[in-house]
This record gives C-alpha cells, structure tokens and sequence, in this order.
C-alpha cells in the first residue's frame, strides 16, 4: 500500500496543460525530473510559484498549479477513503482506529454487532467514553505491537486481539486494532468446565459399581454428525459376525471403535485380541498368529504355543493396519477367514476356531488392490461393512469436549486439580491441524496437565508449536461445508427455543443463551430470524 502510494502522488499524476492563452511568465521553468518527485514535496514551492515543466527539447509540456493540484489531492483523498471503508467492511474481525488522542477515527460494521455501538455515536468520541483498559490504546502510548492476546473488552465479551500502533515519519500517530470474536467459544470452555466435577463425580461411581455402563459406544467422545453416523453404523454391524474393514488416519480411534463392536456383540466378555499387522516380523508372524508345536523349530518350547487366533477363540480378532501385511501371508490369512480352520507351525492336527474378524488400516486398500500389493479376494473378504473414521480436523466442534474429558482422566492420574483452561488454550486448540488426531490431542492435553503449575491451563503449558500456531486458517479447513450446514441448523434450532421460552423477548432470551444481546442480534439477522413472524411461525 505505501508503495502505491508513493507511486500515485509523483508530480507528473498532477501535471495539467498550459491554460489557453496562459503568460508562461507567470511560472518557474523547471525540467522534466520534477515530474518524479512525490507532489507533497512540492506543496511548499507550489505556494509561491506555478511551475511550468519543459522536455529535453525546451518544449513546455505541462504545468502544475497549486490550485489544481489540491483539487486532485482531495480527489486522491476520497477514493482511498472509499477504499478503506470497503476493507474495514468486508473484514469479518472487529476493526477499531483511534488518532494520537485516543479519538475514533475508525469503526466498521463488525464493530457495531458485537458492541451495540453505532458508527455515528462513536466516531470523532474518545474511545475511553465507551470502554477501558484497552489494548489499542496501550500498543499506541508504548509503541509496540500485539498479536494474538486474549482480552475482555466488556462484560460477555471475549476477543484474541491484534493490534500495532499506526507509524508516520517516525512518530506514532494512533493505533488500530483487529479482534476475532471467541465468545461463544469461551462459553462453552466455562460451560465443560462446570461439567467436567460431574464427570469426576460419574467416574468415581463407576469405580464403586453404582453405576454400569450400559453403552460400549461412550467412549466415542463428540458429538459431531460424521462421528455419529459413525457410530450408528457400528452399533447395526455389532450384534452380527459380519466382517468391518475401519478406515482412518492414524490417531483417529480405531482400536477404540473396533472395542466397541466387540462389547456390543453378543461376544461380550469373551476374549478381544489385537494383533498388529504391521509390528509383527514376516518370519515370525505364522509362530504369532496360528502357534507352533513342540520342536517346530530351535527355541520352540516342550509344550508348544498356542497363536493368536486360538487365544481369540469364541471371540474377537481385531487386525490393526492390515495394509502391512506381507502378500505370501495375505494368502494364509484368506484361508483361514474362509475356513475358520488352520494347522499350527510344525502341526499335523487342524485347529478350528470361532472368531469375528474386525481389521483396520490408513492405507487405500483400493489401490493396492490395483498395483497387486494386496490380494483382491482378501479384501472382499474384509471389506463386508467399511466403516471410515472421521480426522479430528473435520469435526473441531468435538475439540473442547475432548479436551476436557482427558484433562478429568489425567487430572486423576497425576494428582492434579486442575478448574479451569484459559480460553486463548482453547481458541489455540480449535485452530490447528492436528495432524495426529485425537491421540496427538490426547497426547497435548496430558502434556499441559503434567507442566501446569497452579490450578488454570494457561498458554505457556501449550506446546512450543502451537503457542506459535496462526490462529488465521482458511474458511474450508476451519469450517468444512458439512460442519458449517450442521452448525447453523443446531444454532437455528437453540435460538429459536429460547425465542419461544422468552415469549419473544430478546434481553430474555439472550440471558437464557448465555451471550450478550448484541450477539444475539447478529446470529438472529445472519439466520434470518430478525422477523418475529418468521420465528413463530419455524
């Protein structure tokens, strides 16, 4: 922008033709270098003289008069006004500029739904007649620059602020910030927070068996659509022997669901065994898997030992990452899914046995099917009901519940009473990737509990990596299409209850909702209910 700027204003942006009939006298004769120079630098001169400028041949080619050089000025002046309104009012951030005073100079649409304030009754006002202890006047007083800080600006108002100080020429001239609005975010923190004695106080009923749990699919934390039809597609395939294939990325729960079709099936109580595909060596895994009988090779044990598969027998054997088995033990595996029967290594006698076979992997069984890494018979053989597990970065909303049921568990752990996550934890939690998914949270949260010094999670306990974690993601990863539909028709259906129980009234149902009347407001006119018929007619 300032090189624009410095571009625009060059002097030949001002130059005019010689007014007809004009004494070219009555101007200084100057070269065409001038013409380079920034036309603020000019102003002074322009004062006393008209300046005429000539080519290299002395041919007059323009002249720059005082006059007409401030009404392109106030011109120029406009049209970056007009730009800068249209930024401020495109920007979904809460945007606020003050002057040297502390006056307001800036204050854009944003503003006025989050604060209730209007543009016209706080523009040319001190921005100390409406609120106090604020950032931007701090960055503009010290001279210094904040990114990223947690603040209240009024009561049930929470913002992650930015804000410089606005430099010219080396003096600072105002301030401007730009506030990303967390509230709702920060309501739910206190809200989970408040929960999560409750969870404390359920678990340890649990523990004194005054309570069974009844449901193996509530260890699937979340609430989040995909998740859910997770789960009810697992919870139909449970009481069946059918074959799952889940599918996922590393870290999103498979093991985790894989349980719980086990608890849920009428093989309930009976052995679950993991055998991980990928850990076991080739040379070893026929020993693991079918067993081996006494002197089946060096080492093998007087007695013999019973494989996997026998261990699992009348219950569930769980494959984890299945992709990595080897292709001449693919073919093994196929027979005895077929057949339910296999010889030990060494063994003469066939073993039969009755398990339900559950795998996994994060691999496209497809295309190795294609490139002739996976047998194609083995797959259809696996993939009866595919079930795919959902990434953790496709269902932030889950975040915060999760968050705070593994800080109950390690909180117990560690001896640690932890009350409460400051909100800019969470907002930094909301934000990233997670590339590791709900272990790598996991895995975060049990850091922070270990490093906390006092009761609160506060931003120093966040790891180095997502302390410096930009909070400005791109709309589609933040808010995929499917979790921004399921969203608004959730947040449609809560306002509209409260509506109903408020009789209409708006102070009302805003203290129901917990957020302030300007919040309301503006999720009101953003899901078209600002028309009381329209609402009472939903």
């Amino acid at each position: 922008m300032a090189m624009y700027l410095e571009k625009k204003l060059q002097a030949r942006d001002f130059l005019v033709p010689v007014p007809a009939g004009e004494e070219l006298n009555r101007y200084v004769l100057r070269d065409e270098e001038i013409l380079d120079a920034h036309i603020l630098g000019l102003i002074p001169f322009l004062r006393e003289h008209n300046v005429a400028v000539t080519d290299k041949n002395g041919r007059v080619s323009g002249v720059l008069v005082l006059e007409n050089v401030v009404e392109k000025l106030i011109e120029f002046i406009r049209d970056e006004e007009a730009v800068l309104s249209s930024i401020l009012g495109v920007t979904d951030d809460v945007i606020c500029v003050i002057d040297h005073e502390d006056t307001v100079i800036g204050w854009n649409r944003k503003a006025e739904l989050l604060y209730g304030i209007k543009s016209v009754d706080i523009l040319g006002r001190s921005i100390h007649d409406f609120f106090t202890n604020l950032v931007v006047t701090r960055v503009s007083r010290e001279d210094r620059e904040v990114y990223a800080e947690y603040h209240q600006p009024c009561q049930d108002t929470h913002v992650l602020i930015n804000a410089v100080p606005i430099r010219r020429g080396g003096r600072v001239i105002g301030g401007v910030s730009a506030e990303k609005d967390v509230t709702e975010v920060i309501q739910l923190n206190r809200a989970l927070s408040r929960a999560s004695y409750q969870v404390k106080a359920l678990k340890e009923a649990i523990k004194k068996n005054e309570i069974k749990s009844v449901d193996p699919f509530n260890r699937m934390y979340g609430h989040h659509p995909r998740l859910k039809n997770v789960i009810d597609l697992a919870r139909r395939a449970a009481p069946t022997d059918a074959t799952v294939l889940i599918r996922g990325e590393s870290g999103t729960g498979k093991e985790i669901l894989a349980r719980a079709i086990h608890e849920a099936s009428d093989r309930a109580g009976k052995p679950f065994v993991v055998v991980n595909c990928g850990a076991i060596p080739g040379e070893l895994f026929e020993s693991e898997i079918f067993g081996y009988e006494h002197g089946a090779f060096t080492g093998a044990g007087l007695k013999g030992k019973p494989g996997l598969l026998e261990t699992a027998n009348e219950g569930t054997v769980f494959l984890d990452e299945i992709g990595e088995l080897p292709p001449n033990l693919q073919v093994k595996l196929l027979r005895v899914l077929q057949e339910r029967v296999f010889y030990r290594v060494g063994g003469s006698r066939p073993v039969s046995v009755d398990i339900r076979v559950l795998s996994a992997t994060n691999r496209r069984l497809e295309e190795m099917v294609a490139s002739g890494e996976f047998r194609e018979d083995l797959y259809y053989r696996l993939n009866v009901i595919s079930i795919e597990m959902p990434p953790l970065r496709e269902r932030r909303a889950d975040i915060p519940e999760l968050v705070y049921r593994f800080l109950q568990g390690y909180c117990q752990l560690y001896g640690k009473e932890i009350t409460r996550v400051e909100p800019a934890v969470i907002a930094a939690l909301i934000s990233y990737s997670w590339p590791g998914n709900v272990r790598e949270l996991k895995n975060t949260v049990e850091r922070m509990v270990v490093l906390a010094e006092g009761s609160v999670i506060t931003e120093k306990d966040l790891p180095k990596y997502l302390q410096e974690h930009t909070l400005s993601i791109p709309a589609e990863r933040e808010n995929p299409p499917q979790l921004a539909a399921a969203a608004e028709q959730t947040e449609r259906e809560v306002i509209l209850k409260a509506l109903r129980e408020a009789g209409g009234n708006r102070t009302v149902t805003a203290r129901l909702l917990g957020v302030p009347r300007s919040t309301l407001y503006y999720k009101m006119n953003r899901l078209g209910l600002i028309n009381k018929k329209r609402w009472r007619q939903n």
